[in-house]
Formats: structure tokens, sequence, C-alpha cells
């Protein structure tokens, strides 16, 4: 598929776009971001400090179901689990609610997760690097019972690669969906107005259903040339296979599933 190597910095191929159009110097990249408004904004001001421009386009905001999760809470369980800090989010104005699981051991996607988790005061967290397939193979040696099931925090629409780990560990189980990805539409006109009428150099996409959103875009015409040297930088390979085919030249992947790698391909 072309993906370029994730090991050093990548290169981008085609033609750099006008720095009179772009209006950005030779070592700052314009930088597409594809997530939610909060997560997008984080992002955008680690991005400005290393001298970098962003603009926000996000696919998807996030609809939280907080009474399912807190009623799910009330149920017995032995651990949690979550993939993403947006489960975390939907949370985070339940404090005294939240109070009687702060010593529950919670098991963690990623460093920045778990550091969201602790952010809320759980003080029992085991992160795994990686997936949800990597998660539940750290569940798998963890010394507990399971006298009672594992409660995973979900998000909608997801990848199954957790809870098809936690069959195959023979793991109990029980998910509640902590909240919905909605995606959004923009017409060509608002694409324009969110770039400025001005070319992209990077587009970042941190999850397949991100990629299929962004491909879906009227990417043609005006739009098609403000994209027409960006180069494309996803998370993993399963991202990545998900790009369109005029962009598989221009692809690179990063060399770990977290963002800090990812914006090291910048």
């Amino acid at each position: 598929m072309g993906l370029r190597s994730a090991g050093r910095r990548a290169k981008r191929s085609g033609t750099k776009p006008d720095p009179a159009s772009s209006r950005h110097g030779p070592d700052e990249m314009r930088v597409l971001l594809t997530r939610t408004e909060t997560a997008s904004r984080k992002t955008a001001d680690r991005l400005r400090a290393l001298g970098h421009d962003t603009v926000l386009l996000p696919l998807a905001r996030a609809v939280h179901h907080a009474d399912e999760a807190l009623k799910a809470l009330s149920k017995p369980h032995a651990a949690l689990a979550v993939t993403s800090r947006e489960a975390l989010r939907c949370l985070v104005s339940h404090h005294e609610a939240l109070r009687p699981h702060l010593e529950t051991p919670l098991f963690a996607v990623g460093a920045a997760t778990a550091d969201a988790a602790r952010g809320l005061g759980f003080r029992n967290v085991t992160s795994a690097e990686g997936d949800g397939a990597a998660l539940a193979r750290t569940i798998a040696t963890a010394p507990i019972e399971w006298t009672d099931p594992l409660l995973y925090l979900a998000g909608q629409p997801r990848k199954r690669s957790l809870e098809e780990g936690l069959h195959q560990s023979s793991i109990p189980f029980d998910v509640v969906e902590a909240y919905t990805m909605q995606g959004m539409a923009y017409k060509p006109e608002e694409i324009i107005d969110r770039l400025e009428g001005k070319s992209v150099d990077a587009v970042l996409l941190y999850s397949a259903e991100t990629a299929r959103r962004f491909f879906a875009l009227p990417l043609s015409g005006e739009i098609a040339n403000l994209f027409a040297s960006a180069h494309i930088f996803c998370l993993s390979t399963d991202i990545a296979e998900n790009v369109a085919k005029p962009f598989r030249n221009r692809v690179s992947v990063a060399p770990h599933p977290h963002e800090e790698a990812l914006l090291s391909l910048l």
C-alpha cells in the first residue's frame, strides 16, 4: 500500500504548497486535526508549541451516556477497562458517584488514557501499549479471581479486539456504551472556510472510523487542490488501510500507537 517507514521522520511526497498561499515558513507544517473539538484543541496546543500551524476539522462529536455508565458501575464488578479517554470524560462531573470505585483496578489502553483515569482519582491503574487486544492480554495476567465480571466502559462505534481477547481468556465481562461518536458532515464551502482557503501539509488520523469519514468528504475541485501535497499520518496500520488510493503513496504510520509517536513523524 506504499506505507512510509515509521521509524524515521517522514518525508512528504509531491510538490510542496506555495508558501505564499499557505503562509507558513519552510520548517512549519500546516496540520489538519480530525478528532473531536476537545481532543483536537489539546493536540493543537502541542503542535503550536513545536512551531506548526493547525486547522481543526472535527469529523465526529462525542455524545456521553453518563447515566448508563453510572448504572453499570453500581453493579458488582471486579475491575474496569477503558480503551479511550472519551469514556472517562463522560464521568468527569460525577466525582461523588465515582468515589466508591476509585480503588477498583482499572485497565487502560495507553499512557494518556491511564493518566486521565488517575486524574479522575483512580488509584489502581494499569496501562497497556497498543490496542484492545494488548489490553486483553494484560488483563489476563492480572491476579484477579473474577468472581465478578470486568466492566468495559466502551464507545460506539468500536473495534471488538478487547472483547474478543477477553472471550479467548475466559474472563467474564460486561459492556456499557459510555459514549457514542456521531459523525459530522461538511459542505464543500464549509471545508474551504475551515481551511481558510489555504493548503494543508499533513492530516492526522487516529482511528479507522475517522479515516473513513475523512475520505468520505467531498475532496474534489478546489478542495482537492488544498490537499494536493498533504501527507497522511496514521496512528496504526489498520487506520492506514482506510486511506483512499490517491493518497496511498504519501502515508506514514506511527511506530507505536500513541500520539507522541504520531507527532514525532512530523
